[in-house]
């Protein structure tokens, strides 16, 4: 019984289909060419294996696949590495195969289809391996050699001596007894310093007592050793080279084959795409990966010091997008260099700075005494911004969200951290001085978002939503002029969602334009049936967000909906913020013109709610202003009735109407009558009805 027989018998597999094959095997042990691997080294191998790979038994046991295998594989891949993932690939217990080029002691290429079954042996996991000849005729062809022996001794010497890669060969004390012109030119020796000579006595290894550790020990053990190796020149400069060994017996005298190549290109070929896979081209920051790398070291020098705290800080640029669009990525980018050279002046001994992506940073603080120094340095990220972002004489004013997760109160993961500032610094942007620490409220809020989103995103196909209209009317004959039509998102469980509480995430998921038209349309078509059932001339009144009236397409889904709905286009009311007009300013004024053209009315939202931009009302084409209702509230106070006058007299200096918003008693509507001829909305006149309550109680006079 051989000794191969009996470890094959000795395996076991908790997985019946591999313990099956075992069993198989145990029948027949040398019908397949198997190995069994122990760690990533053989200890155990069959006949047809060591014929396989032209090997002695010695030679075999204790050596790694990768021993027998070229330094790269023709996927490009680093053997040893790959290797490595492949066999830690069974620890779960699944089998696996893969083809794999490897090498034969000789030298000859092995295309093999390699399959690892883990399994058991004295209670130690192993792996018992297949190899299968993927060549044309599926098996070795043993009998023919490959052609070497054949040739004339001084052609092969030729071949050697002309090699591009240094070759030298030594006796069986490891004196050098050969050597061609590759090795003196990459080493700077002639061939006399080099023959009689032992390697690490001309200093050829920059660790020689590494070498005899490891090197020496290996050739013992396996007869072969393959590796990256740090070599010396005979001026004193070092390198790095990948080198590989082989000990031949040849009529009982030992010969150690040698050859290795300079891999400096490649070295700095793979430090220079690390680099670039670890830094921001833009910036020149670290990137994603790096800044995860960093955290997760500050994570556990943090726990050698858990008194103390850190810090993960999520930054985003407040008008960034601004600039993007009106000046292009170009001008963009160079206020990216500009803030991240601001920040690293800054920032550079207190923090570790990283850019994510577009607008977002993202800092790591270590070693803080407490909260509040966190905070006076989150103080200290927001002034670089109180100066502006000069470029080729245009300035511009940017502004900054810092969200702040702890650690290690909030956390012990770098990626768990990272997505708890992120919350925080989105909460940051609605908050007053633009900077928050985390609380789980923050997470609820933010499950609540991403639950409306999603929800969101069906609820037009579901025909969830609904439009409500408010009347408006003449505040001296109290007659009904127009409807505003109102969002409305009605669930199927019967919650009713005010436009205020999604129309932001409609623009957030770009479902706006959509939806937007579907709005225009269903307006347009539903006082056009007004119109005609009751002989009147109401306007529809549609409110129109920045993002519809920046839209290319914007005119074109006006016209369809005209023209679907046969409206005429004075009947049309387009409503309109302050801020649509100062985002993209040429562009809106473009398509303003182009609406005018077509009879579209413009009215200006909420006027004077913001910092209104009076130099450009002269100058675009608009037909009201609908005054915010905050002017209404105050009428019974002087100081509001005198601003609520002046923004009418501003509406008749400029010509164009008014309306007046949020009315809501008697006394309001009486006082504005005094101010001059206009147009009135709000509770008083009524609220936001469905179609069908408003045809039946709002076409008669108030």
């Amino acid at each position: 019984m051989s000794q191969w027989f009996q470890i094959l018998s000795q395996l076991t597999s908790t997985r019946s289909s591999i313990q099956h094959k075992i069993e198989a095997w145990c029948q027949s042990p040398d019908s397949q060419n198997l190995a069994i691997l122990k760690n990533y080294s053989f200890c155990a191998a069959n006949q047809g294996t060591l014929d396989y790979f032209q090997t002695q038994e010695d030679s075999f046991i204790n050596a790694t696949p990768y021993d027998f295998s070229p330094r790269i594989q023709s996927s490009g891949k680093n053997s040893v590495e790959y290797s490595q993932q492949m066999i830690d690939k069974t620890s779960n217990g699944e089998e696996i195969s893969f083809n794999w080029l490897h090498m034969s002691q000789l030298g000859g290429e092995l295309p093999t289809r390699v399959t690892i079954y883990p399994a058991t042996l004295a209670d130690h996991p192993v792996n018992l391996v297949l190899f299968e000849p993927t060549n044309r005729r599926r098996s070795v062809r043993r009998n023919i050699a490959n052609g070497f022996e054949r040739l004339p001794p001084q052609l092969v010497s030729s071949i050697l001596e002309d090699s591009a890669e240094a070759v030298y060969i030594t006796d069986a004390s490891h004196k050098i007894i050969a050597v061609n012109k590759a090795m003196c030119r990459i080493c700077g020796y002639s061939t006399d310093q080099l023959i009689d000579r032992k390697a690490e006595e001309i200093g050829l290894y920059q660790d020689a007592a590494q070498q005899n550790s490891e090197y020496l020990k290996s050739l013992k053990e396996r007869g072969s050793w393959q590796g990256e190796i740090t070599k010396s020149r005979s001026d004193g400069s070092q390198f790095p080279a990948w080198k590989s060994c082989r000990k031949i017996q040849i009529e009982g005298e030992v010969f150690y084959v040698t050859l290795f190549s300079d891999i400096s290109v490649q070295k700095r070929l793979e430090l220079r795409l690390t680099e670039q896979a670890m830094v921001d081209t833009l910036t020149g920051l670290p990137n994603r990966h790096q800044l995860k790398q960093l955290l997760n070291q500050a994570l556990i020098d943090n726990q050698a010091n858990p008194d103390k705290l850190g810090a993960v800080m999520f930054m985003d640029l407040n008008g960034f997008k601004n600039i993007n669009d009106c000046f292009g990525h170009a001008t963009g980018d160079k206020v990216l260099q500009l803030v991240s050279a601001r920040l690293e002046v800054s920032c550079i001994e207190k923090a570790d700075i990283a850019r994510l992506g577009g607008d977002e940073f993202t800092l790591i603080l270590q070693d803080c005494q407490s909260r509040a120094e966190i905070e006076a340095f989150s103080q200290q990220l927001l002034s670089i911004f109180d100066a502006p972002f000069e470029i080729d004489g245009q300035k511009f004013y940017l502004g900054t969200s810092v969200g702040i997760a702890l650690f290690p109160e909030h956390g012990h993961q770098a990626s768990q951290l990272l997505s708890l500032a992120d919350t925080a610094m989105y909460c940051a942007k609605k908050s007053p001085n633009h900077v928050l620490f985390y609380d789980s409220n923050m997470h609820l809020e933010a499950e609540h978002k991403l639950n409306m989103l999603n929800d969101l995103r069906h609820a037009h196909s579901l025909k969830q939503f609904k439009l409500a209209y408010q009347v408006i009317v003449d505040l001296e004959y109290s007659r009904v002029i127009g409807a505003e039509a109102l969002l409305r998102w009605q669930k199927n469980d019967g919650t009713l969602i005010e436009a205020s509480n999604f129309i932001p995430l409609l623009e957030e998921t770009g479902l706006l334009i959509t939806v937007g038209q579907w709005v225009l349309t269903q307006a347009c078509s539903q006082v056009a049936s007004w119109r005609k059932e009751h002989g009147c001339q109401l306007q529809a009144c549609v409110n129109v967000s920045p993002i519809q009236l920046e839209h290319p397409d914007f005119l074109k889904q006006v016209k369809h909906a005209l023209a679907v709905s046969k409206l005429p286009a004075k009947g049309l009311v387009l409503e309109i913020t302050e801020s649509a007009l100062l985002r993209q300013p040429e562009r809106v004024k473009q398509t303003l013109n182009q609406l005018k053209s077509l009879g579209v009315r413009i009215a200006i939202d909420d006027f004077g709610a913001g910092l209104s931009s009076l130099s450009k009302l002269g100058t675009l084409p608009i037909d009201t202003l609908k005054i915010d209702a905050g002017f209404a509230e105050r009428l019974s106070e002087p100081q509001g009735k005198e601003l609520c006058q002046a923004m009418i007299q501003l509406a008749q200096a400029l010509d164009i109407q008014f309306v007046v918003e949020g009315i809501e008693t008697l006394k309001q509507k009486q006082i504005l009558s005094t101010m001059g001829k206009g147009f009135g909305q709000g509770y008083f006149f009524g609220h936001p009805e469905s179609a069908e309550h408003f045809n039946s109680i709002n076409f008669s006079e108030h």
